[in-house]
C-alpha cells in the first residue's frame, strides 16, 4: 500500500515537472520567435531611413525624397522577412 502512493506521489511530480519544463520552452521559444522577429523588421526600416538620409544630403543637400523612398522600400523588405519567418516557422 505504500510503495503504491509513493510511485503515485512520484508520477505526479513528474507530470508536474514536465508541464513545468513545456510551459517554460513555449514562453523562451515565442520571445525568440518575437525577439527575431523585431530585428528582422527594424534592421531593412532604420538601415533604409539612414541610407536615404545619406543620399539626400549628399546628393540634394536638403530633401527627403530618398529618405522617404528607401524607408518605403525598408518597411516592405521588413514585412517580408517576417511573413517569410513565420510561415518558414509554420512549416517545420
Amino acid at each position: 500500500m505504500e510503495d503504491k502512493k509513493f510511485s503515485m506521489d512520484i508520477e505526479r511530480s513528474a507530470k508536474e515537472l514536465l508541464s513545468a519544463r513545456k510551459e517554460k520552452s513555449n514562453f523562451w521559444r515565442y520571445a525568440n520567435v518575437l525577439g527575431v522577429g523585431g530585428w528582422t523588421f527594424v534592421i531593412p526600416v532604420v538601415g533604409g531611413a539612414y541610407l536615404g538620409r545619406y543620399l539626400d544630403k549628399k546628393i540634394h543637400g536638403e530633401g527627403i525624397s530618398w529618405t522617404i523612398t528607401l524607408l518605403m522600400i525598408g518597411i516592405a523588405v521588413g514585412v517580408y522577412n517576417v511573413w517569410y519567418l513565420f510561415v518558414r516557422k509554420h512549416r517545420q
